[in-house]
Order: C-alpha cells, then sequence, then structure tokens
C-alpha cells in the first residue's frame, strides 16, 4: 500500500465516539449538523476502529464512513475476534468475509490491525498458513500485536517478516535506543498507547511526547501511524493534539 498523500506519519485514536461526544469542545468546529466522525476528522487524518473486533461491520457501513470524510482521511481496521480469538488464526475462511466488507472503505483503509491474545503462542504452522491466506487476499499494510512472549523469537519474527507484518508497538520507544523488535528496512511503525500508569485514563507527559517524537524523526522513510487508546477520559485527544504539533507543527 502506498504512503499516506500528504503525510509520513498519521495520528489519531482508538476509535471516534469518545472525543467526538464527549470532549469535542477539545476539537475545532466541523459545522452544523456534522457526524462525530466528521467533528473528529475536522482534528484528526486518521483512526482505528475497534468495533469491527466485536461485530462485523457490514461494507454498506464502512461506505458510508468512508464517504463522510475527506480523500486524504485514513482508517487502521482491527480484525475481527472470531479470526484472531474464537479460532485462533486456524479459520482461515473467515478472512473472506472480513475483507470483503473492509474493501468498503477502499483507498481510504490504511493499516490492518491483527491483536492476538496473550494465551495465543506461537504455532508456525498455524501462523504461516493464516498471514499466507491473508496475504493472498490483501497487500496492504498489516500489523501484528501479538502478546505472548513466544511471539518474540526469531522464527516468529522471521515468520511475521517474510509475509511483510509490521510489529505493534504499546510502549513509546526512544529515539537512540529503537525499540523492543528492531525495525526491519521498510517495514511500518505502529504505536498503540494505552495510558500509562493507569491504563486508559492517563496522559503521557510532555517529556514522553517528545521522545515519541522523535523516534517518529528517526523513522523517516517508512509508514508511521500512532494511535492513543486513553480515551476514557480527555488524555487521548490531548496527547493526540499535541503529538501532532511536535511533529506537524500544527496549531489547534
Amino acid at each position: 500500500m502506498e504512503r499516506h498523500d500528504k503525510e509520513s506519519v498519521l495520528i489519531g485514536l482508538a476509535g471516534w465516539s469518545e472525543a467526538a461526544s464527549r470532549h469535542g469542545k477539545l476539537l475545532p468546529a466541523a459545522g452544523e449538523g456534522a457526524t462525530g466522525l466528521q467533528r473528529y476528522a475536522a482534528a484528526f487524518d486518521f483512526v482505528e476502529i475497534n468495533s469491527s473486533f466485536y461485530r462485523q461491520v457490514k461494507l454498506a457501513t464502512y461506505e458510508k464512513w468512508a464517504g463522510e470524510v475527506s480523500a486524504d482521511f485514513r482508517f487502521a481496521v482491527k480484525m475481527h475476534r472470531s479470526i484472531t480469538h474464537y479460532t485462533r488464526l486456524k479459520n482461515t475462511d473467515l478472512l473472506k468475509d472480513f475483507f470483503a466488507s473492509v474493501e468498503g472503505l477502499g483507498k481510504k483503509l490504511a493499516v490492518v490491525l491483527v491483536q492476538l491474545p496473550p494465551t495465543l503462542v506461537f504455532d508456525s504452522g498455524v501462523a504461516e498458513k493464516c498471514f499466507a491466506v491473508l496475504r493472498s487476499i490483501y497487500q496492504g499494510c498489516v500489523v501484528c500485536e501479538p502478546r505472548h512472549p513466544s511471539w518474540e523469537a526469531k522464527d516468529a519474527q522471521e515468520a511475521l517478516g517474510s509475509f511483510e507484518i509490521g510489529m505493534v508497538l504499546t510502549e513509546i520507544p526512544s529515539e537512540e535506543t529503537g525499540s523492543k523488535h528492531p525495525a526491519r528496512s521498510g517495514s511500518p511503525v505502529y504505536v498503540r498507547l494505552h495510558g500509562a500508569p493507569r491504563k486508559y485514563y492517563s496522559s503521557y507527559s510532555a517529556a514522553d511526547l517528545a521522545r515519541l517524537a522523535g523516534f517518529l524523526a528517526a523513522s523517516a522513510g517508512r509508514q508511521c501511524h500512532v494511535v492513543f487508546d486513553n480515551t476514557a477520559g480527555p488524555a487521548g485527544v490531548l496527547n493526540a493534539l499535541e503529538l501532532q504539533k511536535l511533529v506537524r507543527g500544527v496549531k489547534n
């Protein structure tokens, strides 16, 4: 998948509903009658869809969302749990239905996120079969968030690399030390931040965000995406807006 038209770094939130409904005063005006997504898109050009993890989103719904935003807005879509959690990557037939509906986003689909359960141990046969089918259907950007330590082993990392699947970072890496998972040349960067110490609530400090901005600058030449999932309160919106200022010089 080609790089985003305007920016090499996409910054957004996990979902737009909370930002638009509860924290709308922090966002720029979007005009009378704007939908929640349009209010969100007045401030950001990227969002991660999480509802797709819990239910099969219809093609028409994806088409509607794509039609509500500008041409340069992009979506990440979290893969349905029936594939990742219930059948644990074994039922590859489910991939066809998932991608058939996701097609509704068209060129506005930037990333597919494959989040795995903490109990899912790396099995080369299962993983490689699933990823091979996935790649036969979809050739765009895919990132994986495995949560069992077996996926940190060399064979697991090589398997992901062979299918050009990037690793999700869940902590802010430094410009100097890089990340826990060394970057493969050209592999996408996908950072998902949940807030610390209080998950989903805590805000990141100015020093944290400056460190993240430095890492993103050092990752030039790669697709970079940052998702703030600390959205139970206003922290995620504020952090995302501040990171935009640091990365792009955006004035909010």
